[in-house]
């Protein structure tokens, strides 16, 4: 039996469809993202989880039983919002044993809970003051603990670490790793941050225009998307134009305006002599000096326009004609000598390719 399973989920805003034929299914413990652009669908779903819409369609199960119609209070779930929302005229304590109180808790079980799960978000000096009293970071933080305090079959996080600077962003992250591997409730979180979703998941949710583009881990997503929105919206990329001139299997061959490409990833439905795109990732792109010899499949000759130092990394513009390649270089002996100016050779393997038939996509 899964924790939540949503079967064939659509829900309409006069008469347009925000979320179509929605189907998740979601092991006990698991840690899943829905992470898209604004307005994809993401956080209506998750509302339609929490009860606070009701599906138009579909069934929508939470451990095998049937929330349809359900109201919030009854589905015996801990949730965190992009806001705070906390009362600011009751002490931490009083805020986070609010649920308790509402569920009738003993005042001796509920003070020692609260303290528990002061203690399990490194917050336990804390229970006397009120919220203003606590930076923004320490807000959510007290969030998180209000909901994990009625202690949750199922939690649900809309966006909890959007309004937190980078820093914040970075340790309340960690701080959410940390919490859910100690206490292992199934999580469903919603963001737009590629970088949460991917180091947070068990299994991200990928979704654009109420559509699920693609269900699968971190790592899958990542390095094999389904789609040519999953490839570009997960990571940066870099797109080359070109047409297919030969095929056999796997193996394609494109050739574009600065040379030949080939693919050895994945064959597609198109006929010789059609369009066709490839994409690459920047940190998939060798830079090496360039001698003048004959280039080979899969570089190209280029000279480079920018570069942005970012520690162990150099982020580099290289351009041929209309095309411009952003390259994600790793310093080392071999290119701490590469400039603005020079000219250089990009290079990368066949099967860091991602294609896409144009007009097919």
């Amino acid at each position: 039996m899964f924790d939540v399973e949503l079967k064939n989920i659509q829900k309409r805003f006069n008469n347009q469809a925000v979320v179509k034929d929605f189907n998740l299914q979601i092991e006990q413990g698991e840690f899943i993202s829905f992470l898209g652009p604004s307005g994809c669908g993401k956080t209506t779903t998750l509302n339609m989880v929490a009860g606070f819409l009701e599906p138009d369609e579909g069934e929508l199960l939470i451990k095998g039983k049937k929330m349809n119609g359900v109201p919030p209070y009854k589905r015996e779930l801990g949730m965190v919002f992009q806001t705070y929302s906390l009362f600011p005229h009751m002490t931490i304590e009083e805020n986070i044993g609010y649920g308790l109180k509402f569920r009738k808790v003993p005042k001796s079980e509920m003070k020692d809970r609260i303290q528990k799960v002061l203690e399990l978000i490194k917050l336990p000096h804390v229970a006397d003051r009120f919220p203003k009293q606590l930076s923004g970071g320490q807000r959510q933080r007290i969030a998180i603990a209000r909901a994990l305090v009625i202690e949750p079959s199922l939690l649900l996080l809309d966006e909890p670490l959007s309004n937190l600077d980078a820093k914040l962003r970075h340790e309340l992250r960690n701080e959410l790793k940390r919490l859910h591997q100690e206490i292992g409730v199934t999580t469903i979180f919603v963001t737009h941050d590629q970088e949460e979703a991917l180091s947070l998941s068990d299994r991200i949710v990928v979704m654009s225009h109420g559509n699920i583009e693609q269900i699968g881990k971190p790592w899958d997503i990542y390095h094999h998307p389904k789609t040519e929105f999953v490839h570009t919206f997960i990571g940066s990329t870099n797109r080359i134009d070109g047409t297919l001139v030969s095929k056999s299997g796997t193996e394609l061959t494109i050739k574009t305006a600065q040379g030949l490409i080939r693919s050895t990833t994945h064959s597609v439905d198109t006929n010789i002599g059609g369009p066709i795109s490839a994409y690459v990732r920047p940190e998939k792109i060798r830079l090496v000096h360039d001698h003048g010899g004959e280039l080979t499949t899969n570089q190209f000759r280029g000279t480079v326009t920018m570069m942005n130092f970012l520690g162990a990394f150099m982020d580099c513009d290289v351009t041929n004609g209309d095309m411009k390649l952003t390259v994600k270089l790793q310093l080392n002996n071999d290119n701490m000598s590469i400039q603005t100016g020079k000219s250089v050779i990009c290079e990368w393997n066949s099967e860091d390719l991602f294609l896409i038939p144009r007009g097919e996509a």
